[in-house]
């Protein structure tokens, strides 16, 4: 009895601490284990993801629309370390050539022009993100007779949510190398087509085709959509520092 009770007393403590470590990463990190193995097997297996949530399992893994809300938190208290979007503006402009001159003709301080356009891109990127989220799925959900909207909607943020953890890895990287910056579209959609192309194949095409022709449209969809929000998201953060920050007389 009495090793019995230790043996159980040990489990229940691993549980336990399994638990507090989940907490923690739930609460400060917006994920917990269940959402890094979602993570992990989107690179690995974005197949095996899309056929879970094609088939109506949500145990296995969290649905990759948290996952990727998760992921932009991130990408832009990351971006805040460097300066946020106006401080990445500047290092992708050489230095900011075209965009300082343009301020400071107006005469405008640049260093508060800039940190005005970061606080509101950062407040306007994901809601603007999110709203666009519904022409992508319908692409998406057009490819397959049938299919449930929201199993069509998981399955579109797989590649989404790929795409942002390159994003987010890539400015990291940036911060050692400002000019991966200029590299960073291509890399980006290239991991897109990557896990897209599987996704497709997983639940959505039956031939090679097919799998071509609709991992092209997704990705010409998206890539389209992403545009639009930065570019929304930039000119209104921009037009918005510049009513924020007056000439100096």
């Amino acid at each position: 009895m009495t090793s019995q009770g230790q043996g159980d007393g040990g489990v229940d403590d691993k549980v336990g601490k399994t638990r507090v470590l989940e907490d923690v990463l739930d609460e400060v990190l917006s994920f917990n284990y269940r959402s890094l193995r979602t993570l992990r097997d989107i690179f690995l297996r974005p197949g095996t993801v899309a056929l879970a949530f094609l088939d109506g399992d949500r145990k296995r893994y969290t649905p990759p629309m948290r996952v990727w809300f998760g992921v932009l938190t991130w990408m832009f208290l990351l971006s805040m370390v460097w300066g946020g979007w106006g401080e990445i503006i500047w290092r992708i402009s050489g230095d900011g050539a075209a965009f300082g001159d343009a301020v400071r003709e107006g005469r405008r301080d640049m260093d508060a022009v800039r940190a005005a356009i970061s606080t509101m891109a950062a407040l306007l990127y994901v809601p603007i993100e999110a709203l666009l989220v519904l022409p992508g799925v319908i692409a998406l959900k057009s490819m397959r007779k049938g299919i449930n909207f929201l199993r069509s909607t998981q399955c579109y943020f797989i590649p989404v949510t790929a795409g942002a953890v390159s994003s987010t890895l890539v400015l990291i990287a940036s911060s050692i190398w400002p000019d991966i910056l200029k590299w960073a579209f291509p890399i980006n959609t290239g991991i897109f087509v990557l896990i897209a192309a599987q996704v497709v194949h997983a639940g959505f095409s039956s031939g090679i085709a097919g799998l071509i022709g609709k991992t092209v449209l997704l990705t010409a969809v998206v890539t389209a959509l992403s545009m639009l929000a930065r570019m929304l998201t930039l000119v209104i953060s921009i037009f918005w520092a510049l009513a924020q920050v007056p000439p100096v007389s």
